[in-house]
């Protein structure tokens, strides 16, 4: 599916917890050497995650993407009344009913907004940004805050209690993607185009659903873990990539030399270096997150972003590509031109 963008990028905000954890800190926690002969550097060895950020354990998602929202809408200029819809894309929510977002929207004050949840795994704030911007185009929306909130950490207790009980290397390896991920909040508000040739230009996705079961987690709504056959996860999510990228770049007539920076999806470090492959960029143009604050699941984009809008690493003018990815099987191209108010 390609879709052509009628949104604009206003302003980004982020929470990033202080407190972190090494993967050496996990891995001995679990004594990986004596019970499954894995030594305490494996973890950071293989996926280049050094550390993550841990929130603490109180904090549900709409705390986490409530603190990001009130950056985002700082930044931007604006109240809470002011925004027109409020999705929230992460995979983490309060309650399995109501949606996270009216929880969002109430936090915050947005009395105003429509409110609801889009999931869809780690690519749920894409899918987020690509919905918001057909609500702009058809004119229901004039502001949108987008928002995640991921306490992932969960996921590593889980795998952590799990992992102490067991000596078995085979399950060591099918949890061991639960000690990857990082916690964090992450907020975006759009609204429409000033310029048609700046802000978001164009969204290619697809989905492949027959590899549905290479990374699972709460079947029936059960607290069950994450459970991930990494390798052919990030396999099959490259492929799918790399064969869709020509056709993106022709929808928008860009060349890798235009691609100043890159926003991407990060599940370790060796993933980056496949993604600068076959997108044919220098991999100094990629955002690099994963090294220190794990894996963020559907936060990965959204902090690039808002980490490239604060250092002030972007100008007027600068092609941005966006690369989405996430279980189910879910992948992304998106175009950004860097709108000077972003």
């Amino acid at each position: 599916m390609y879709t052509q963008g009628h949104s604009r990028l206003i302003s980004t905000g982020a929470y990033i917890p202080e407190t972190k954890v090494t993967s050496r800190e996990l891995m001995q926690e679990i004594d990986s050497r004596n019970r499954f002969g894995i030594p305490y550097d494996w973890l950071e060895r293989v996926t280049g995650i050094r550390e993550r950020r841990i929130a603490p354990e109180h904090m549900l998602p709409s705390d986490l993407a409530v603190a990001a929202g009130k950056e985002a809408l700082e930044r931007a200029g604006l109240r809470a009344e002011d925004v027109d819809a409020v999705i929230f894309t992460g995979v983490i929510r309060d309650y399995i009913e109501p949606s996270t977002a009216h929880v969002v929207q109430h936090k915050l004050g947005a009395r105003n907004a429509l409110a609801f949840d889009v999931s869809n795994a780690c690519h749920g704030f894409i899918n987020g940004i690509h919905v918001m911007d057909a609500l702009i185009a058809t004119g229901q929306v004039r502001r949108g805050l987008i928002v995640a909130g991921e306490p992932s950490s969960r996921y590593t207790r889980k795998a952590v209690e799990m992992l102490k009980a067991t000596t078995d290397r085979d399950t060591f390896m099918r949890l061991s993607s639960g000690l990857t991920v990082g916690d964090s909040g992450t907020a975006m508000v759009v609204g429409p185009k000033i310029d048609p040739d700046t802000g978001f230009m164009g969204f290619m996705l697809q989905s492949q659903g027959q590899y549905f079961s290479y990374s699972t987690c709460g079947r029936i709504g059960e607290d069950s873990p994450l459970e991930a056959d990494l390798l052919p996860l990030i396999k099959e999510g490259v492929r799918l990539l790399s064969e869709m990228y020509g056709d993106f770049m022709h929808k928008l007539d860009w060349q890798p030399q235009d691609i100043a920076r890159c926003a991407q999806h990060q599940a370790s470090r060796p993933m980056l270096k496949q993604f600068a492959a076959y997108l044919g960029i220098d991999p100094s143009v990629q955002v690099e997150t994963v090294s220190t604050m794990g894996n963020l699941v559907s936060g990965n984009v959204p902090i690039n972003l808002h980490l490239l809008s604060t250092r002030g690493e972007v100008k007027l003018g600068d092609k941005v590509i966006l690369v989405g990815g996430g279980s189910g099987l879910a992948v992304s191209h998106t175009g950004l031109i860097w709108d000077a108010a972003a």
